[in-house]
């Protein structure tokens, strides 16, 4: 479950970030105090989607091993706004819903993936669990020149998923599972990922199959008890969600889109609709 957290105290504006978010203080639920990155529903390219977005990308991540920052939900409280002192930041606040989506500051020693750092073999397990979910959840954001990553020596931490899983105004609508379907992710600057795991023959894919095979009724269900009720207004976005069959997506990554060999090909796949029967897709279940 994403704890809950309090905003304390506003440091800043983050350095950088398409939809400018804030380093803030929070108090969370289990007696931490820690530095997030928060981020408002009204601010520049966010919307409840997006939030909405961002926490299933942490939740459903998590469970496949998609590094990542601690997720966080952020109650911003009428009395916290007033005492922000800059004009612009507290008229943000006021426009947004007041509960934000916050994840955890990373800490000393991080960085931006940039152009020409590399996959090195302690890298690759990670690198094609990230490329595997962007290309299931249609993420456009995680490109060569904006790579959305961060890395400290061998780890990696994967960030701002707001964008993803807008599938539903996708047109024609994406089937990344039929040949030629991943097409979108060759273009040049398309994925941070694509060139430089090609033609890699050793990645794992066992493992990344074993994931998604593993992501079931009960751990979609426990995904949407983490949505709270107070973004409802995304509902219909989620309902559109999850439509892929996800190891045939991992099995479409091998064969086209890597032009790797793996033992993918003989793995027991789960059927194309597993996902039909998902909590997921229940809009007209309330969120908690």
């Amino acid at each position: 479950m994403i704890k809950r957290a309090l905003a304390t105290r506003y440091d800043r504006a983050a350095e950088s970030g398409r939809t400018q978010p804030l380093r803030v203080a929070v108090e969370v639920e289990d007696g931490r105090e820690c530095e997030v990155f928060l981020k408002l529903s009204a601010a520049p390219g966010l919307d409840v989607e997006g939030l909405t977005n961002e926490v299933l990308a942490a939740c459903i991540g998590g469970q496949l091993g998609v590094p990542g920052c601690e997720p966080f939900l952020v109650e911003i409280t009428p009395e916290w706004t007033d005492s922000i002192t800059d004009p612009p930041t507290r008229a943000v606040l006021g426009r947004s819903n007041p509960l934000a989506f916050g994840s955890l500051s990373a800490g000393e020693g991080w960085r931006p993936w940039l152009q020409g750092d590399v996959v090195t073999q302690d890298r690759r397990d990670a690198a094609l669990a990230v490329l595997a979910f962007d290309a299931f959840g249609e993420n456009p954001d995680r490109r060569p020149s904006n790579s959305n990553l961060l890395v400290k020596g061998a780890d990696l931490r994967a960030i701002d998923h707001e964008m993803m899983f807008r599938i539903r105004v996708l047109l024609p609508r994406p089937a990344p599972w039929a040949v030629g379907g991943l097409n979108r992710l060759t273009s040049p600057d398309a994925h941070v990922f694509t060139p430089l795991l090609s033609g890699v023959q050793d990645l794992d894919f066992d493992a990344v199959i074993a994931a998604w095979s593993g992501l079931s009724d009960e751990v979609l269900a426990h995904c949407e008890a983490c949505l709270p009720l107070q973004w409802a207004a995304a509902a219909e976005a989620v309902a559109g969600t999850l439509t892929h069959p996800p190891a045939l997506v991992v099995a479409r990554i091998a064969d086209d889109l890597l032009h790797a060999a793996s033992a993918s090909r003989s793995a027991t796949l789960p059927a194309p609709d597993c996902f039909g029967r998902s909590h997921l897709m229940r809009t007209h279940r309330m969120w908690g």
